[in-house]
C-alpha cells in the first residue's frame, strides 16, 4: 500500500492539489476553481475541495485511505477562529491522518524555503506578507490596513487618479483615456457612472495594463506601480522587525503576479527597498507552484524530522510539472 500525503493551495480563482508519496515523489495532481470563502462561501469551498481531493486521488491510483496527511493552505484563513470554522468542515472530507490548515501564503513560504524559515512577499489579487524565524510565526492581517494590497490596491490607486485628473486635480496622463478605453468607454463620465452603477468589473486583471502604462513612460501610473512596490517592501520590514533571525542571510521570496510580471519599475523598487531595510536580504522569485510548499508542510507535520531526501525529490519533480 502506497502512504501518501496531501498538499492543497487555494486562492481566490484557482485551487491546486498534489499528492506525494513518503520519498517525495509526485503520484498526482488536480486544479479546480477558487477556494476563499470570504468571495464564495465555506459551502461552496467545501464542496470544491471534495471534488478535487477525488480527482487527485483517482490521478495518484491511491485511495482516500493511504493519505497520512494533509495540509489544507488556503486563502481567507487569516485568524484563528477561521481555522476553528473549517476544522468543523473537515469530517465531510473523510481524510485520515493529521490534517493542518493555514493561510496559503505559508504554502509559498515553504515552496521557496522548504524549511520554512524566512519571509514570503505575496503581490498577487491582494498582498499578504507571511514570516517565520523558527519559533514565531507572524503575518499581515490581509485587510488593505497598514499594508499593501497588491493588484487590487494598484488599480484602485489608478482609478483615484483618474478621478483626480477628471476633477483637474492634477494633469491627464495616457492612462486618463487609456483605462476606460480597454474598458469599452469613451466618455470619462460614462466611465465612471458606469462604476458608481456597478455596470462594470474593475479587477485584477488591469494591472498589466498599468504596468505596460508605467514602463511606456506615464508618469501617474509609475508613481502607483512605485508606491504598491514600495508598501510591499515594507510589509517585509514589518514582519522582519517582529521576529528574530539568526546567521548571515534572511532569506525572503516574491510570490504572485506582480512580482513574477517581470515589470522593472515594480521589481527594483521593491528590491531597492527591502535591501534599504534589511541589508541582508536574500530576495527569490518563486520558481514554482506554492501548492508544494503545502506538501512540504504536510511532510514537516507527519516526520518525526523529515529526511532531506524528500524534499530533494519533490522540489526536482516541482520544477518539471506544470500545473494548470
Amino acid at each position: 500500500m502506497t502512504k501518501a500525503l496531501l498538499g492543497i493551495d487555494g486562492g481566490g480563482t484557482k485551487t491546486h492539489a498534489v499528492l506525494a508519496d513518503l520519498d517525495g515523489n509526485i503520484l498526482g495532481s488536480a486544479a479546480n476553481g477558487g477556494a476563499n470563502w470570504e468571495r464564495i462561501g465555506l459551502k461552496a469551498v467545501t464542496a470544491g475541495l471534495e471534488e478535487l481531493i477525488a480527482i487527485a486521488i483517482t490521478n495518484a491510483g491511491i485511495t482516500i485511505d493511504d493519505i497520512v496527511g494533509s495540509t489544507f493552505a488556503l486563502a481567507g484563513i487569516d485568524w484563528d477562529e477561521d481555522k476553528s470554522m473549517f476544522a468543523s468542515t473537515m469530517p465531510s472530507l473523510k481524510l485520515s491522518g493529521a490534517i493542518h490548515l493555514m493561510n496559503d501564503s505559508f504554502a509559498a513560504l515553504y515552496a521557496g524555503i522548504p524549511n520554512g524559515i524566512g519571509i514570503v512577499s505575496i503581490a498577487g489579487t491582494g498582498g499578504k506578507t507571511t514570516g517565520h524565524d523558527g519559533v514565531t510565526t507572524v503575518q499581515t492581517m490581509g485587510m488593505d490596513l497598514g499594508e499593501a494590497g497588491g493588484a487590487g490596491q494598484l488599480l484602485a490607486l489608478c482609478l483615484d487618479s483618474i478621478a483626480r485628473m477628471h476633477h483637474g486635480i492634477t494633469p491627464k496622463s495616457e492612462m486618463f483615456t487609456v483605462i476606460p478605453e480597454t474598458l469599452g468607454y469613451s466618455d470619462i463620465t460614462d466611465f465612471f457612472t458606469a462604476i458608481a452603477r456597478d455596470r462594470i468589473s474593475l479587477d485584477e486583471s488591469l494591472a498589466p495594463l498599468i504596468f505596460d502604462l508605467a514602463i511606456s513612460g506615464d508618469v501617474i501610473a509609475s508613481e502607483n506601480v512605485i508606491k504598491v512596490a514600495k508598501q510591499h517592501a515594507l510589509d517585509v520590514f514589518g514582519i522582519y522587525s517582529r521576529l528574530k533571525f539568526d546567521g548571515e542571510g534572511v532569506p525572503i521570496i516574491r510570490a504572485g503576479g506582480l512580482h513574477t510580471a517581470g515589470c522593472q519599475i515594480f521589481d527594483l523598487n521593491f528590491e531597492d527597498e527591502v535591501k534599504r531595510l534589511i541589508p541582508r536580504a536574500s530576495i527569490e522569485i518563486l520558481a514554482i507552484s506554492p501548492v508544494f510548499g503545502a506538501v512540504l508542510s504536510a511532510a514537516h507535520n507527519h516526520f518525526t524530522s523529515m529526511p532531506d531526501t524528500f524534499s530533494t525529490h519533490l522540489l526536482t519533480q516541482a520544477k518539471e510539472v506544470l500545473l494548470q
